[in-house]
């Protein structure tokens, strides 16, 4: 139920919705993307000229070029904590993701640790979408 409701939240962009539960309905839209190798859907999470958006389509990209689906992108957040009217400071990392190649062989993808980011949501073409991501050192 409660990523129906983040899903949810993505589309509501009037709705008082909390920018942490967008955040987690546009990142749970972001995993289903690349389980389906899917650009389009993968496109509809990020606005217009969003740079980690563009990093995100080369990487589906090299994967559906080499027939290989990920599953499991999600990404595991420790914090989300609001910084301002539309920005949030998170720490995460991506959670366990297997690739699975073109024969059906499962491989685990490597694990990276925790990073901490403001991510700025924006409204376009009515919904809610990741504008940028800034890592924080």
């Amino acid at each position: 139920m409660s990523d129906l409701i983040a899903i949810l939240a993505t589309l509501l962009p009037s709705a008082a919705a909390s920018p942490c539960l967008v955040l987690d309905g546009l990142d749970l839209q972001r995993e289903i993307a690349y389980a389906q190798a899917n650009p389009s859907g993968l496109a509809a999470i990020y606005a217009t000229g969003s740079t980690a958006g563009a990093a995100d389509d080369r990487a589906l990209a090299d994967y559906r070029a080499r027939g290989i689906r990920v599953i499991g992108a999600d990404l595991e957040r420790r914090s989300c904590e609001p910084s301002g009217p539309e920005t949030v400071r998170t720490i995460e990392r991506l959670g366990p993701a297997v690739a699975v190649l073109p024969d059906g062989t499962e491989r685990a993808l490597p694990r990276d640790g925790w990073n901490q980011r403001d991510i700025a949501l924006v409204v376009e073409d009515g919904r809610w979408r990741i504008g940028a991501v800034r890592s924080i050192d």
